[in-house]
């Protein structure tokens, strides 16, 4: 993350790196980008970009982070929201993401994150298990399902699901065809829960 040397930077420098950061990630992936061009491309000196962040690698989780607080969805949030149809909740929190992301200032770096860097940086699938109850609300044909292990695999599901379809989407595959599947798919896994 950025050092405090990058934090106490006023706001027009730091938004011109994240700019710079944002281009190079978006137009090459983790693995091929380089500080040259981003040094260059926001008029710093390389020395200055070693004390904002430790490496390539920091800058990006750094961007990261920036961008998906911009257009991340708050699934929970939607959850709570759908009083009768909690799957139904991923479909509408997967379809605004794509919506929003669509020609967004962060549709490439986004889409070089899903088809290429995460697997580079490891990424972690979401640990369900540690949610308090509170947040896992699952509710199906108006019945509250109170399992949690099928609570948390129902989560698990859905949530693959949902970024295999921003996946598909975003390596130009048919959006509708894809959020189709998708609201299918759910459907299936709804069927199950009920009977």
């Amino acid at each position: 993350m950025p050092t405090q040397t990058f934090l106490n930077l006023n706001e027009d420098k730091q938004n011109q790196v994240f700019n710079a950061l944002i281009k190079e990630f978006s137009d090459h992936r983790l693995m091929d980008a380089q500080v040259a061009r981003i040094i260059k491309d926001c008029s710093i000196a390389r020395g200055s970009f070693y004390k904002y962040f430790d490496d390539i690698n920091d800058s990006y989780q750094y961007v990261l982070k920036r961008v998906l607080r911009k257009v991340h969805f708050d699934v929970f949030a939607q959850l709570k929201s759908e009083p009768t149809d909690s799957l139904h909740a991923f479909y509408v929190a997967t379809e605004s993401f794509i919506n929003k992301l669509k020609d967004s200032d962060y549709e490439q770096f986004y889409r070089q994150y899903v088809l290429f860097n995460q697997y580079e940086l490891k990424h972690v699938e979401y640990d369900y298990n540690n949610l308090p109850d509170d947040k896992l609300i699952l509710v199906v044909d108006g019945q509250k399902i109170s399992d949690r292990k099928t609570i948390i695999l129902t989560y698990k599901w859905a949530s693959r699901a949902a970024h295999q379809t921003i996946r598909t989407v975003l390596n130009r595959g048919d959006e509708k065809q894809a959020l189709s599947d998708f609201a299918n798919l759910l459907k299936l896994i709804n069927r199950g829960l009920v009977n």
